[in-house]
Parts: structure tokens; C-alpha cells; sequence
């Protein structure tokens, strides 16, 4: 399976190890900008609860800062803040009744076992994870934004100025 396209500017970041032309780069900026969905209907849906809602105030204002969030995105948004809202409640009635609860099975045994909200917590944050990590909401996802083209900090000799990659 081939990889995901990375826009142009994130390319030029990594170093063009494609490279690509002036013209083709200019192309691609230019056919970038012209897909680029609007930003003017970025606000939390209905349907979302209160904490949602809150949470997705908060990130999208960051995200908007950065220029990373559409009106396209509203529902990938949603679907997290949903999640993370949901995460929250499991917290709150895993804090009140506790790591362990007790059943009792059939044969009218009682045992202590884990909570049973604890693997849906899990399966949350997984869920929110995977959708942060599409947005650049954790450090690994933002360091890949930020990865300096390591040709540049080096002084290139004069034999690598002239002949390039083919020493």
C-alpha cells in the first residue's frame, strides 16, 4: 500500500526528497489553495453534551491559530470531543464506585472483579488517540510538523557543493 500525501508545505519541510521542481511545487501550492475547504461553519454540533461542547471550543480555537481545522473537520472533531466526554464520565463513576465491584454469577457466588467500565475507558482512548493523532494533538504527532531539514544545518564542502548526492 502506497503512503498518505503530505501537502506541499510539509514536503518542503522534510527536505523535498522527492525532488520536486519550482514549477511542480508552485502547482501544488496552487491546487492546495484551491482545495482547501472554508473555515466559516466551525462550531460544535448540537448533538454533542456539555462537556463535549466545552472541549470543543477549546481545541478548535487552538487548531483555527494553527490553520489546521475546516469546516470538513467539524464531525472528526466531534467524534473525538464525543469520545473524550464519554472517557470523562467512565473516570467519575469508576472514582465513586471503585477499581473493584462486586458479582455475583449464577450460583449466587459474589467475587470482587475489575469494573467493567474500565475496558471501555480503554477502548476511549484508543478512539481518542487515533483521532488526535490526526489533528496533531499529541507531541508525537506535532513533533512530526516540526522536523528541521538536517541539510541545511550542516556546511556542505565544496566537493558536495559541486557534485551532490553523487559522492
Amino acid at each position: 500500500m502506497g503512503r498518505n500525501a503530505k501537502p506541499i508545505h510539509l514536503h518542503l519541510l522534510e527536505g523535498n526528497k522527492n525532488r520536486l521542481t519550482k514549477k511542480e511545487i508552485e502547482q501544488r501550492l496552487e491546487t492546495e489553495k484551491r482545495l482547501k475547504p472554508k473555515k466559516d461553519k466551525i462550531k460544535p454540533p448540537s448533538w454533542l453534551d456539555d462537556v463535549a461542547k466545552k472541549e470543543f471550543k477549546r481545541i478548535a480555537k487552538e487548531l483555527m491559530e494553527l490553520d489546521l481545522l475546516t469546516n470538513v473537520d467539524v464531525n472528526a472533531l466531534a467524534a473525538y470531543c464525543d469520545a473524550y466526554s464519554d472517557y470523562v464520565k467512565c473516570t467519575q463513576i469508576i472514582q465513586e464506585e471503585g477499581l473493584m465491584v462486586e458479582y455475583t454469577n449464577k450460583a449466587a457466588e459474589t467475587n470482587k472483579v475489575p469494573h467493567p467500565l474500565l475496558t471501555k475507558k480503554k477502548q476511549l482512548y484508543e478512539q481518542m488517540r487515533s483521532i488526535a493523532s490526526e489533528f496533531g494533538l499529541s507531541p508525537a504527532a506535532r513533533a512530526k510538523l516540526a522536523i528541521p531539514k538536517s541539510e541545511e544545518h550542516q556546511q556542505k564542502s565544496e566537493e558536495e557543493q559541486l557534485f551532490g548526492d553523487a559522492l
